[in-house]
């Protein structure tokens, strides 16, 4: 076989540039890194802009559809932005109001009656035969007073750090004061997440015409078939990121809100805290609603352990209603991803980067799931049709024909 130099200078371009990438691969992600560091407040605002585009897309659907005004077209849009990032404003400082306060008294009242509990289990003669003598000596030489003094003290700063949540407007110079004292990266996350939040608004002000150059620019320097195929694959990662968010919220919403009536039925300590907790985790996959059972579980323990129990008890009946009534009639959709690609969504996205990662992940493994399959059936029935139009062979040809 007879070599082209076009196919040779391919190769050798090829192999020095694997050279090159292998050699400097330290310099090569370290700019990478700088690279990154530069985009962050434009992938913040991305990011941002399309969560906040979901709630200002269904305040532009129900803004006067009907009218043909013009002061109505107008408004729509800048009106419609700042209902959706209220909306998420509103959502997150509820939640905060509603956790973080019961949250700091319920580690107080943990603390406070820990020395106490060490030493009715030190003096219960069933539980220290179960554990081993070192074990012992090592519970009766700390003093659990001291320790107990030391974190209340410090849950005495996360409780005056919380209490500016409620009063903002008195507490303002503390908190100026709190902020320029923190780490370096503390500030620079803020000042990504402000420019983030800068950038949101400019594209969702403008997004129409963004998306449509985008569009555009498609069209002029791509084959016809690659930009259909690109924006297949966008539409389809759109779908099942836009379906996720919008589920999971609704789900989180109505478990948080049963969980909450349950308990104020049930007479249950820390619902409404409880409550915003559960349906928080529960925006996490299969593990969120059981992360939030145990820190709820473990907090009602601080004033009741018997209620402790009845409240895991209420939860197992409340998920076991939740996944075979509410979920596929009320929800009535979900990501259409099968339960063990689900786990292992959540597995690897948890190893990966943690909670943030099995969020991004289960919708990410939806949308490739979804292309797979089209992509499969699709050439299945062309190699059905193919089969149906090909030829008879030539021994069943003879054989109609002696026929």
């Amino acid at each position: 076989m007879k070599l082209e130099w076009k196919t040779c200078f391919k190769a050798i371009v090829s192999a020095a540039i694997l050279f090159l990438f292998i050699h400097f691969v330290d310099s090569i992600f370290a700019a990478l890194g700088i690279v990154m560091n530069a985009l962050n407040p434009l992938i913040a605002g991305l990011i941002i802009a399309y969560v906040v585009n979901i709630p200002t897309s269904f305040y532009e659907k129900h803004y006067f559809p009907n009218s043909e005004k013009k002061a109505v077209a107008k408004s729509r849009r800048p009106v419609c932005m700042l209902l959706g990032y209220l909306t998420i404003v509103l959502v997150i400082v509820l939640v905060l109001l509603l956790v973080i306060p019961q949250f700091v008294s319920c580690i107080k009242t943990f603390i406070d009656q820990l020395p106490s509990l060490v030493l009715q289990i030190l003096e219960n003669k069933t539980i220290v035969g179960l554990l081993p003598d070192a074990v012992i000596e090592w519970l009766e030489g700390i003093d659990w007073n001291e320790i107990a003094s030391n974190v209340s003290s410090i849950v005495g700063i996360i409780s005056l750090l919380s209490a500016s949540l409620t009063d903002v407007i008195s507490d303002i110079q503390g908190t100026v004061n709190t902020v320029t004292s923190v780490a370096p990266t503390v500030v620079s996350a803020l000042s990504t997440v402000l420019v983030g939040i800068v950038f949101s608004v400019y594209f969702l002000s403008a997004k129409d015409r963004i998306l449509g150059q985008l569009r555009k620019l498609s069209k002029t320097y791509l084959k016809p078939k690659w930009h259909e195929r690109i924006y297949y694959v966008l539409g389809t990662l759109n779908e099942s990121y836009h379906g996720y968010i919008v589920v999971q919220c609704t789900e989180a919403v109505l478990l948080g809100t049963l969980c909450t009536i349950g308990m104020l039925i049930l007479g249950l300590p820390y619902p409404t805290m409880i409550g915003a907790l559960i349906g928080l985790t529960a925006l996490i996959p299969i593990v969120g609603a059981w992360i939030g059972t145990i820190i709820g579980a473990f907090m009602i323990l601080t004033v009741s352990p018997i209620q402790a129990v009845i409240f895991v008890l209420f939860i197992l009946v409340l998920q076991f209603i939740d996944n075979y009534f509410i979920y596929p009639k009320i929800v009535g959709r979900s990501i259409g991803l099968p339960s063990v690609w689900v786990l292992a969504a959540v597995s690897i996205g948890g190893g990966l980067f943690g909670i943030p990662g099995m969020l991004i992940c289960v919708p990410l493994f939806s949308a490739i799931y979804k292309l797979i399959k089209t992509d499969v059936g699709k050439r299945n029935s062309e190699s059905s049709g193919e089969e149906e139009n090909a030829p008879a062979p030539a021994s069943e040809t003879t054989a109609e024909s002696d026929s």
